[in-house]
């Protein structure tokens, strides 16, 4: 068990950094017995470089270099194999370099957790199932300190996870799933089991709610079949409620009872989880009290992927990143080939808003250049009953925003001016054409049933965007033109429009000739339409039998825009990973811009490189005029292409 990492200086012990994951103490004398034992190490012959160090008696140290200045420390208790800490230490000293070029000492100690990643944390998935009404929300309010929601029972849909927090015991992150129990999502559960470490089913504990149980539990052995499952017995306050000893013969598996409405019962009910999740990986977990062991993490969504310089060291390795889209790459609605085949100039660029030369045939002129107008987001609204409701929000950006806020100001401001414009006194009025937020511009568009919502960064590229979302208005009104007359209120109903959407704005860039890589599990999807579900599980499904995004489209009788749409969606939310086969005699042709953060991390060198890239030159040959690394230009390269700013020729 690993419970402290430190990285030190190399010769004088002076700690850089240093986590500690339980509560066991590795201390100054500590680490001065550890250099005097590796030195002894070093100056032996016969000995491998790398022999883990014993510190008093206690502490096994496993040690890797960085640049050959630093030691990584991998101090465990002893009792994990020798060779599995060993290759972790070695690749966590690997990802340390490379996260230090381009970047400060100052950025390793702030991110470290995040660069060495599942080295040393251990992701384990919890899914909560049961049907409506027997407590699973309620659980997790009690596994999270919060009071019972109120207002009594609110039915979740489709999965819900607190993506705020998650639960921390020493190196493990343990991530919980709300299922729904309804029978209409039932088909969507082989796609969120995956990943799954272990299943709690939830049963009221009533006759009736135990008999429906078992008809989950067979859902769920058929779906799952080799992940260990569990039985909570809520509700054990109730008169009526069966004991848990009868639930468990009549299920035949191990049975917990619980009041999820007890506050008491918190520490008990986070022991019981944590000695399951222990048991399943096989550690033994420690003699301690609940709050030394558990940490309520914020903002961990963000853990579970991997760090910048750990995406680097990961695509270094495989070939394979998980790169958010940056929609300066290329333009709504724009594709790889029309950027392609634009005007062909070359800018010298002196400033992003102003002066910029631009060489014609007439020769040399100075113009205005606005700045690109950079896509944050994207909302479809529709409305009930009066009311507002996002069908769907496409966050492009790493921006959070309140939808349901700006989808109501958006229809307060409707109802007093009108977003298509009135004519008053003779006077033609458009009050909603863009509406100012946070100092960026939010485009407004409105059809006879929907509205939808670009929010972008300036309105240099204005006309070209309110074209593709008055385009994409007329197309999703013709698609549902029967629905409204007998349309109950339910707006998931619109979310199948999502593939359309992506089509002409989309998350990122997916070219034909990437190939994709199925992760274990990702974050849940945000919808509730079978159609949309159904098509994301087919495309996932078939992943395994086709190594490119072209054999998916060729393979599968799906229309090409949904699964290309499916494949974004699988991405964003972490579900697969793209990687493009780049060599030294590969020609790349600049189609993008280049983002301020990836010119930040690699220098000005990136854009020369890109300028470079014509199509017509090989890669080596760009790298050679540059006068850089092949392999260190390979790896951003790479990146570039899966950043929708380069295009692979041939």
């Amino acid at each position: 068990m690993i419970h402290n990492v430190l990285l030190i200086g190399k010769d004088d012990g002076n700690v850089v950094v240093r986590t500690r994951f339980w509560k066991i103490d590795f201390l100054e004398h500590d680490i001065s017995d550890f250099l005097a034992g590796y030195r002894d190490l070093t100056t032996t012959e016969g000995l491998a470089s790398d022999i883990p160090v014993f510190v008093a008696e206690k502490h096994k140290v496993f040690h890797a270099e960085v640049d050959g200045e630093m030691l990584l420390l991998f101090v465990t208790d002893g009792r994990d194999e020798d060779r599995v800490i060993q290759h972790r230490v070695r690749e966590g000293a690997a990802r340390i370099s490379i996260a230090l070029r381009g970047n400060s000492i100052g950025y390793i100690r702030d991110n470290l957790d995040d660069i060495l990643g599942e080295l040393i944390f251990t992701r384990f998935k919890i899914s909560f199932v049961g049907s409506g009404g027997v407590g699973k929300s309620t659980l997790l309010r009690l596994l999270f300190g919060k009071e019972p929601a109120p207002g009594g029972y609110t039915p979740t849909i489709n999965v819900a996870v607190d993506s705020s927090e998650t639960i921390q015991f020493g190196t493990f992150l343990v991530t919980i799933w709300d299922f729904a129990g309804q029978a209409v999502f039932q088909d969507l559960w082989s796609f969120y089991f995956s990943g799954t470490d272990v299943i709690f089913l939830v049963t009221d504990s009533s006759f009736r709610n135990v008999m429906q149980t078992k008809s989950l539990l067979r859902n769920i052995k058929k779906e799952a079949p080799a992940v260990p499952l569990f039985i909570i017995a809520n509700k054990q306050d109730l008169p009526e409620s069966m004991k848990a000893e009868k639930i468990k013969r009549l299920l035949g598996a191990p049975t917990f009872q619980m009041v999820a409405t007890d506050k008491t019962r918190r520490e008990e009910f986070i022991r019981l989880m944590l000695e399951v999740a222990a048991k399943t990986v096989g550690v033994t977990l420690p003699d301690l009290p609940i709050s030394e062991m558990i940490t309520v993490r914020r903002g961990t969504e963000e853990m579970g992927q991997p760090g910048t310089a750990e995406k680097q060291a990961q695509a270094q390795e495989t070939g394979f990143e998980d790169v958010p889209y940056d929609p300066t790459g290329l333009k709504p609605g724009s594709t790889s080939t029309e950027m392609a085949q634009g005007t062909k100039q070359t800018t010298t660029k002196t400033n992003p808003t102003t002066d910029t030369v631009v060489s014609t045939d007439a020769g040399l002129v100075a113009e205005v250049v606005p700045e690109h107008s950079e896509v944050l987001h994207l909302m479809l609204i529709v409305t009930k009953e009066g009311l507002p409701e996002v069908v769907y929000h496409l966050n492009y950006s790493d921006e959070e925003i309140d939808k349901n806020a700006i989808a109501s100001l958006i229809s307060a401001l409707d109802s007093f001016g009108g977003i298509d414009g009135r004519e008053t006194d003779g006077i033609s009025t458009n009050a909603l054409e863009t509406i100012e937020h946070e100092g960026n511009l939010v485009m407004v568009e409105k059809s006879k049933h929907l509205v939808m919502a670009l929010i972008v960064t300036n309105d240099s590229e204005e006309k070209e965007q309110r074209s593709i979302l008055n385009s994409l208005l007329i197309d999703i009104e013709h698609q549902f033109d029967d629905v409204w007359e007998t349309w109950n209120g339910d707006q998931s109903i619109f979310e199948s429009s999502i593939f359309d959407v992506l089509s002409k704005v989309p998350l990122r860039p997916v070219s034909l000739d990437y190939i994709v890589r199925a992760r274990e599990a990702g974050r849940p999807l945000p919808f509730n339409n079978r159609k949309v579900g159904s098509a994301v599980v087919e495309v996932q499904s078939a992943i395994e039998q086709n190594d490119t995004v072209g054999g998916l489209v060729r393979s599968l009788d799906l229309p090409r825009e949904t699964v290309i749409g499916s494949l974004q969606i699988l991405n964003f939310y972490g579900w697969i990973d793209f990687k493009v086969e780049i060599g030294p005699t590969s020609y790349l042709k600049k189609i993008g811009r280049v983002d301020e953060e990836t010119e930040k991390a690699y220098g000005p060198v990136v854009l020369k490189f890109v300028d470079l890239c014509d199509g017509l030159t090989s890669l080596e040959d760009v790298v050679r005029k540059l006068n850089v690394s092949l392999p260190a230009m390979k790896f951003v390269a790479t990146k570039l292409v899966l950043d929708g700013v380069l295009q692979i020729v041939s």
